[in-house]
């Protein structure tokens, strides 16, 4: 996968080429992009480490993706204009320079792009269309509890980037969603704890939050995880207290 794409028609640079140009450890930009984040949308920068739902959270401003699937390491990050100007805002002259001017090239140069009048792009974007599409399709057969804004979210971040353009739009978020460890914090429990209350109560449906696609604590995987909404919270806090919930 190119260092560079384009989604939604705007111009986005990745971690590794961020990295390349300013001449910082792949591994360091990454964590200044996680605290970048962590302040822009709450959150521990834990949670944006390899984060599907990442484009979903950041309205498709910020993505990550794996771009060498033979390797469970090799993810990065993609970022709009704004985002990567306001992460490298604490670095020197030189390296901002270096990460505008190539901006600044990359957008003169899609200015420039004439569309293809012979049908073989289309068709090629097409099949590679089609083949993503199947093999996303597959992926969510292992994994039934996804919620379909998880699924859609997920889609986006697997296909757009290979495609090149919004095939999969981003669903509309209409509510917050807390991780078990961010509802732990604010009920002063573990989120093993959390995740035990809402399994003997029988709390991880729609009702209370839904699952989302996320990376495993304890390997490189990509497992379902369960997310909780205001309810969700609400009905913990009333357990905790000893209420039962209606």
């Amino acid at each position: 996968m190119n260092n560079v794409t384009l989604a939604a028609n705007s111009v986005t640079m990745s971690s590794r080429e961020i990295a390349k140009l300013t001449g910082k450890n792949h591994a360091d930009l990454c964590r200044d992009i996680r605290v970048m984040l962590s302040a822009l949308y709450s959150g521990e920068e834990k949670d944006y480490i390899r984060n599907a739902d990442l484009l979903y959270f950041t309205n498709q401003c910020v993505g990550c993706v794996q771009y060498d699937i033979t390797n469970p390491n090799a993810w990065e990050y993609h970022l709009d204009r704004r985002h990567t100007e306001i992460l490298i805002t604490g670095y020197d002259v030189k390296r901002r320079a270096a990460v505008i001017d190539r901006l600044v090239l990359l957008e003169s140069n899609t200015r420039k792009s004439v569309k293809s009048q012979s049908g073989l792009p289309e068709y090629r974007r097409a099949r590679t269309l089609k083949m993503s599409v199947d093999a996303v399709s597959n992926l969510f057969n292992l994994m039934p509890h996804l919620s379909n804004e998880s699924k859609q979210c997920a889609a986006a971040n697997i296909i757009n980037p290979i495609v090149g353009f919004e095939a999969v739009p981003l669903p509309v978020l209409e509510e917050k969603y807390y991780t078990a460890g961010e509802v732990g914090k604010m009920l002063d429990l573990s989120a093993n704890k959390i995740g035990r209350i809402a399994n003997e109560h029988n709390l991880k449906t729609e009702q209370y939050g839904k699952f989302f696609l996320d990376k495993s604590a304890h390997s490189n995987k990509q497992v379902e995880a369960f997310r909780y909404n205001e309810n969700g919270i609400k009905a913990l806090r009333h357990l905790i207290h000893g209420v039962e919930v209606a």
